[in-house]
Formats: C-alpha cells, structure tokens, sequence
C-alpha cells in the first residue's frame, strides 16, 4: 500500500513538544522509555536496531541506555526527519535516517538485530496493514521484534472498549484499542513467538510493550 505522509514539517515539531508539555505526557514518555529499555536488555542488549517510525528520535536514548550501538532511524514523513536530524545523540544513534514506507521497507532482508514499530501498529484498523507491516519488520530483523500498541485489559482499554466501534478506513487511521488475545494470535500467525510485555501504566491504561522473537 502507499502511505500518505500525515506529518508536516509544524505538525511534527508539535509532536516533539507533546511528550514533554505536561507532567502526565512527561511521566508516561518516562515509563514508555523504561519499557522499551527493558525489551532490549531481554532481547539480550543487540548491537543493531530499526526504529520504524522513528517520529522525532523520541527513544533514542532508551535504544542507548540499552546498549544499542547502531540505530537506523526511519520515517515515512520529511517532516519528521527533518526534526528527528536535530536529535542525533552521536554518529551512529542513529548511523542512518532513511525515508522510507513501512510496508515497502528500503532495507536488505535480516539487516538489523530488533526491528522496534512503536505507536503505530494501533493506527492500522485493517488485518491486511498489519499482516503487511509484520511480514516487512520480519524481513529486515534477524531475531527480535518489538512493537507497542493500544490494548484492552486496563481500566481505560476496558472504557474505550464499551463505545461503539468506528468504521475501519485502510491504511494509517484513528488509534484502535485491541482485544490482547487477538494481538497474540496476530503475531503468532505472522511467524513470532511472545517472549514478552510490558505494560506501561499496569492495570490502568492501554499501552504495552511486547518484545517478539522471530521464528528461524
């Protein structure tokens, strides 16, 4: 599929603002860098990751604490790269950033230890997207996977769960809160084992990590 590029340049400079405008977007952009930290330290601290969408280089530093010594950074949006440039950590957090779709990955196949999607398999309502971004993550990763998402199971999940359901559009849409047994069996039926998940506020809302090993 073709992806539209939802991010200008001003959008995605108030994006980078967002995580850091309050003590609540502050406190759950610490806890979501605690997490995806955690996931790479279980999937054995790799040297190499993908991070897809990258946005504006928002985990980069978890990816470094996490031993992390060579990052592709990757986006489907100008706008976001353009801001992400300005936040390098070194020459090689990240070594690349690469304009690219993530259902059409511009990458050679096994390149990168962990292939890391966050916040944004949620925005994809049609099982056909995601199917399509799992096998592309799978391609590029030699082993792990990590991907995080709106799932039920939480007071908040559990809220969003009881109002009526949008209609499903194709490609990128309105975030979506997930039954958890039916992300599992995804995965599953993609070609991954759970290791893993993390939860980010645990019990109360709907973001979790899961780290993914990819089958041999």
């Amino acid at each position: 599929m073709t992806e539209t590029d939802h991010y200008s340049l001003a959008r995605a400079q108030k994006y980078h603002a967002h995580h850091r405008a309050s003590l609540r977007t502050r406190l759950t952009d610490r806890r979501e860098q605690d997490c995806l930290t955690r996931a790479l330290i279980d999937a054995g601290s790799p040297e190499s990751m993908l991070d897809l969408p990258c946005g504006t280089g928002r985990f980069w530093p978890a990816a470094a604490r996490a031993g992390v010594c060579n990052l592709i950074a990757a986006d489907g949006s100008p706008g976001m790269l353009e801001v992400a440039a300005a936040n390098r950590l070194n020459a090689t957090i990240p070594r690349q950033l690469l304009e690219t779709s993530a259902f059409a990955i511009n990458l050679p196949d096994k390149c990168v230890d962990v292939a890391a999607c966050l916040r944004f398999y949620h925005h994809l309502a049609m099982p056909e997207d995601r199917s399509g971004l799992l096998r592309e993550l799978i391609r590029v990763s030699r082993q792990h996977l990590i991907i995080s998402l709106w799932v039920d199971g939480n007071y908040a999940g559990n809220r969003r769960m009881r109002k009526p359901a949008k209609p499903p559009v194709p490609g990128y849409g309105p975030r979506i809160c997930r039954h958890r047994g039916e992300v599992a069996a995804e995965f599953v039926d993609a070609g991954c084992r759970i290791i893993r998940h993390y939860d980010v506020w645990p019990g109360l809302y709907m973001w979790r990590f899961y780290l993914l090993e990819v089958a041999a």
